[in-house]
């Protein structure tokens, strides 16, 4: 009998370790996504996005035009520069809450990506 309770308390022990570590924000590492957006027709594609934080976000420009992305969004600012035709860029939000994604080029391009 006393067989078949060690082990039994060992996965529970066990067990808690892991959820505690978990809780404490240490000993758990997830691995992070790309998601990519393109630039055609002087828009994004997709316009809205959801993302984990640390995910990272592929911009691809398959547009005739010049792009130059960025946001001023508090905690997630960046501007990746003039992004010509076939360039890829890739930034990464670490924040969670909406981030609003233009393009300086063209004002019209809007972007919401909700990093959870």
């Amino acid at each position: 009998m006393g067989a078949r309770v060690a082990p039994v308390f060992c996965v529970v022990v066990l067990g808690g370790a892991i959820g505690a570590a978990a809780g404490a924000g240490i000993g758990v590492a997830w691995a992070s996504a790309e998601h990519e957006v393109v630039q055609k027709h002087r828009s994004f594609r997709p316009g809205e996005i959801t993302v984990k934080a640390g995910d990272s976000i592929a911009f691809v420009n398959d547009d005739f035009y010049d792009h130059n992305v960025y946001s001023e969004t508090p905690g997630s600012a960046f501007n990746i520069g003039v992004q010509t035709r076939g360039e890829t860029t890739r930034i990464t939000l670490d924040k969670p809450g909406a981030v609003e994604i233009l393009c300086r080029i063209h004002p019209k391009m809007k972007l919401i990506a909700t990093v959870e």
